[in-house]
C-alpha cells in the first residue's frame, strides 16, 4: 500500500483553483481597505489587525497612514522571515505590498461617499459586516493574511496560545488603546464592528447552516427509522452503540434532514418516544439525498 504523502497532496491542494482563489484573496483586500477609509478613518474607530494599529499610530506620526500600514506588514513579514524562514515570508508579500496600495487609492472613491447623516451605531454594524466579509474571502481565499497573523503564530509557537485567543488578547489591547486615545465610546463601537465582522468571517467560511443532524437513542429506533424514510423521505444510518452508565447495547440513528424539517421531527420523536434522548447539531455540508435507502 503506498505511503500517503500529505506534502504532495497540500502543494496540490494549494495550485487547485489558483486563479479563482488568487481573485478572492485581491477581492477581500481590496474590500477591506475601501471598508478601512470609509467606515473607520472617518469616525476615529478602529479596525482589528495592522490597519487598527495603523490607525491609532497615525495620531502620533504625521504621516499617510496607507504608508503606516505598509511599515507594519513590512516589519512583520522581516519577524515572519527570522522566526518562520524564507517559505514563510515568501507568502506574505502580496499582502504587504498590495493592501497598502489598495488603502491609497480607494481614497479615491471614499471621498465622494457621504455618511454623515447616517447613525454611527448603524455605520459600524455595516462596516464590520463589510470589514468580516472581507476577512473571510481573505481566509478561504488560503492565501496568508499577513500583517498580525505573524504575532498570532509566533505567540503560538512559543507561548503555546492557540491563533483564536491569541487573535483576542492582540485586538482587545488595540480597543482598550483605542479608548484611551479617542475615549470611551469609541471603544464600545470598536467593540460591535469588532462583533459583528466576527460573525460575517464564520458565515463567509463555513457557510450557513441549512441542515440539521440528529442524533437519536430511543427505544422504538424502527418507528423512528420508518418514518424518517417513509414520510420524510430521508436517510437514515443505524449506530451500534453502547450506554455509558448501563453499559447495554443500543441503536442510535443519525440522519440529516433539512432545517425546515427540524421542528417537525423533533416532535415527532417525542410523540413515537417521549422518553428519547436526542441531539441536534448544525452541519454545513452533507449529501442529503432525497428518497434514498437506509444506509
Amino acid at each position: 500500500m503506498d505511503r500517503f504523502d500529505f506534502n504532495s497532496f497540500m502543494d496540490n491542494l494549494h495550485k487547485k483553483n489558483f486563479g479563482k482563489r488568487f481573485f478572492m484573496f485581491v477581492m477581500g483586500m481590496l474590500i477591506s481597505a475601501l471598508a478601512f477609509n470609509l467606515f473607520y478613518v472617518r469616525y476615529d474607530v478602529i479596525p482589528t489587525g495592522s490597519s487598527g494599529l495603523a490607525l491609532l499610530v497615525s495620531e502620533f506620526v504625521n504621516m499617510d497612514k496607507s504608508i503606516i500600514v505598509f511599515v507594519i506588514s513590512l516589519l512583520c513579514l522581516l519577524l515572519g522571515l527570522i522566526f518562520f524562514g524564507y517559505e514563510y515570508a515568501i507568502k506574505m508579500l502580496a499582502v504587504t505590498f498590495f493592501y497598502p496600495f489598495f488603502i491609497s487609492s480607494t481614497t479615491l472613491i471614499t471621498k465622494y461617499i457621504n455618511l454623515e447623516d447616517t447613525s454611527l451605531f448603524l455605520i459600524m454594524v455595516f462596516g464590520g459586516g463589510i470589514m468580516g466579509f472581507s476577512s473571510g474571502l481573505i481566509r478561504k481565499s488560503q492565501f496568508n493574511p499577513g500583517g498580525f497573523s505573524v504575532l498570532f503564530d509566533l505567540m503560538n509557537k512559543y507561548l503555546h496560545i492557540s491563533i483564536g485567543v491569541s487573535s483576542i488578547i492582540i485586538n482587545t489591547i488595540l480597543v482598550v488603546a483605542s479608548g484611551f486615545i479617542y475615549g470611551f465610546e469609541s471603544a464600545l463601537y470598536a467593540i460591535v464592528s469588532l462583533l459583528v465582522s466576527s460573525y460575517i468571517v464564520d458565515r463567509v467560511i463555513i457557510g450557513i447552516s441549512d441542515n440539521k443532524v440528529f442524533y437519536i437513542v430511543t427505544k422504538k429506533p424502527l418507528e423512528v427509522r420508518d418514518y424518517v424514510m417513509d414520510k420524510l423521505h430521508y436517510s437514515v444510518t443505524i449506530i451500534k452503540a453502547r450506554g455509558g452508565y448501563s453499559n447495554k447495547k443500543e441503536k442510535m440513528l443519525m440522519c440529516v434532514v433539512p432545517t425546515i424539517e427540524y421542528v417537525k421531527l423533533k416532535e415527532i420523536i417525542k410523540e413515537i418516544d417521549n422518553e428519547a434522548f436526542f441531539l441536534i447539531v448544525d452541519t454545513y455540508e452533507s449529501s442529503v439525498k432525497k428518497n434514498c435507502k437506509n444506509m
